[in-house]
């Protein structure tokens, strides 16, 4: 092999070693990005054959080096809680999806710094790509909490009171404070006085909203036990449908004992116990549980589950391409095998308000780093070695002219 030959190849070092050192550059600078993954250099020998000898069949040759693709390392990060209950971490080797809504390009991602924008739809942490949802016919859709902002009203249908009705009172006894909810979310307080009957232990209810009336019935306690403790009346409120209620003692904790005046007693007066039915109410928290479903919580304490957010696996993630802002993308998206998480032993759980770290380990690359400089300095004194000779066999010609 000639002067220039060896040239040749100790440029191919060079360039090989330059190559890695960007990659190890890239690896470090990204030591700190949420769910990036690492990329390690590939690199393999260039032979030729050698033809000049006679016959042809000389042997091969060394030729330099050859710089392939870099191989992303898809191992897990660490976890590392944030407490904002949008950002995710998988636990098995999944990956979210995401979509382009301009071009509807699908994308792949471990990196879960996910939020809600303006529009109500899940979104990645460039704000440009929205998290996919997986609906229960198995496709695809954008996952938004935008058709779950409020909740609606219900009315009340039961008022449960509980507590003692003084059978020693021959006066009427008022339990106020008795608030139901209408059909349109209005709050309105009753008052319902009990006024003892001709019978022993037997008190007309009347139902009052302020002054009038609304509805009346009765409830009798015989030797002390509860045996008719509810009716039902229909509640009419202004410029609101009419509302139908059922008014209850609560046959465990209503009681018609006798309490003397100026006595102490441990038992306390008739009172409200619940009343069933909410007002409207807007959301006040959204998170995710471990199965990646979207949960919602509104101002009148109720609850709502949402969308689910898909995951997707493949057979193989090196057919997956790096596309930049922590996704990939691959050529053929019907490669994607798609789920939930926990749907099966072969799906991972969610851990909500937790990302997943950069998988770079500094050490190995600190490690890598040095290497790469003893290889690159070894290249680069391959090439003033070679290029030494050749300008001293130059001299040499020129001086046997």
């Amino acid at each position: 092999m000639s002067l220039s030959g060896s040239i040749d190849i100790g440029m191919t070092g060079l360039l090989g070693f330059s190559q890695e050192l960007q990659t190890i550059s890239n690896n470090v600078a990204n030591l700190n990005t949420p769910g990036f993954k690492g990329s390690n250099s590939q690199f393999s020998d260039m032979f030729e054959q050698d033809n000049s000898v006679a016959g042809g069949t000389g042997n091969a040759s060394g030729r330099g080096l050859q710089v392939l693709p870099s191989v992303v390392n898809f191992s897990a990060g660490a976890t590392t809680q944030t407490g904002i209950a949008t950002n995710l971490v998988d636990s098995g080797n999944s990956f979210f999806v995401l979509k382009d809504p301009k071009t509807g390009q699908m994308y792949y991602t471990q990196d879960g710094q996910f939020s809600f924008d303006a529009k109500g739809f899940l979104v990645d942490s460039t704000g440009n790509y929205r998290v996919q949802a997986l609906t229960s016919s198995g496709t695809l859709q954008d996952l938004s909490q935008a058709t779950y902002q409020n909740s609606a009203p219900k009315a009340s249908s039961t008022i449960t009171l509980q507590g003692n009705l003084n059978s020693a009172v021959a006066t009427p006894q008022v339990v106020s404070g008795i608030n139901v909810i209408d059909a349109a979310g209005g709050t309105h307080t009753l008052t319902a006085t009990f006024t003892p009957g001709a019978q022993a232990g037997s008190y007309t209810v009347t139902v009052a909203d302020g002054s009038t009336t609304v509805g009346t019935g009765t409830v009798v306690f015989t030797s002390g036990a509860l045996t008719k403790g509810s009716f039902t009346f229909t509640y009419s409120p202004s410029g609101v449908p009419a509302i139908p209620l059922t008014l209850t003692l609560d046959p465990n904790n209503a009681t018609n004992n006798a309490v003397t005046s100026g006595q102490p007693s441990t038992l306390s007066p008739l009172a409200v116990e619940t009343v069933d039915g909410y007002a409207a109410g807007t959301i006040s928290n959204t998170s995710f549980n471990a199965s990646g479903v979207l949960q919602l919580t509104y101002t009148n304490g109720q609850t709502v589950s949402g969308p689910t957010v898909a995951l997707a696996n493949f057979s193989s993630p090196n057919e997956l391409k790096q596309a930049g802002s922590n996704t990939f993308v691959t050529a053929n998206s019907s490669n994607a095998q798609l789920g939930t998480a926990g749907a099966s032993s072969a799906w991972g759980q969610l851990t909500p308000g937790a990302i997943e770290a950069s998988n770079v380990d500094l050490a190995t690359e600190f490690s890598a780093i040095i290497t790469t400089q003893r290889g690159y300095q070894a290249a680069s004194e391959l090439e003033s070695t070679a290029n030494q000779m050749m300008q001293n066999a130059l001299e040499m010609k020129g001086q046997g002219a």
